[in-house]
């Protein structure tokens, strides 16, 4: 299902520009310390010798209410700020969190031989699956911005015929849907390409 709110930022706030901007300053990680001290590394042995890294920050004494994922935009990575601000926001609302890193993202070049492409849905839906685990049998929300909310509706999509049994929901904030427009559009503005 597809939701579209009502939500209109303040006129100042308007340009798709300037959110992209804005989402990625550093000063949106304030208060996150506690995710990160929680946060163990975890590096997921997939199929065909892929390896996926991702941050697991558990509610203490295991008192959560579920496991949430995060995946970041291109060039983003767990340790983006909209993730970091995501993540807490999930933290502090009683879940579990995992922000998954997609393969060549964050310092994760020396996983893998070959490269990233948007095409590589399987192994992050392996990576779904094994974080599934970690919070079975508890519930399983998969959260993903731009390139990420793509692959998070992707990975929905394959769930009809590759379920996983705990994900309840997804949402995918500002998702792309049209790749070579989304791209177009990303190199009409230079400023972009140094934001992570």
């Amino acid at each position: 299902m597809m939701h579209r709110d009502t939500f209109r930022p303040p006129w100042i706030l308007r340009s798709a520009l300037l959110q992209t901007i804005l989402a990625s300053r550093k000063i949106r990680t304030r208060g996150t310390a506690t995710i990160r001290r929680l946060a163990r590394e975890i590096i997921f042995e997939l199929e065909a010798g892929v390896r996926l890294q991702g941050f697991y920050s558990p509610q203490p004494q295991g008192n959560d209410k579920g496991t949430a994922i995060v995946i970041h935009g291109w060039e983003g990575s767990a340790e983006s700020a909209y993730v970091l601000c995501m993540a807490r926001h999930l933290f502090d609302h009683g879940l579990s969190v995992c922000r998954l890193n997609l393969r060549d993202h964050g310092d994760t070049y020396h996983l893998n031989q070959g490269l990233f492409y948007a095409t590589r849905l399987a192994e992050t839906h392996q990576a779904v699956k094994r974080i599934a685990m970690l919070a079975n049998p508890g519930p399983l929300y998969l959260v993903g911005f731009s390139m990420g909310g793509n692959f998070a509706l992707r990975i929905g999509l394959v769930t009809a015929s590759d379920p996983i049994p705990n994900l309840c929901h997804i949402a995918a904030v500002s998702p792309v849907l049209d790749p070579d427009k989304s791209t177009t559009a990303v190199d009409r503005y230079p400023l972009i390409l140094g934001i992570s």
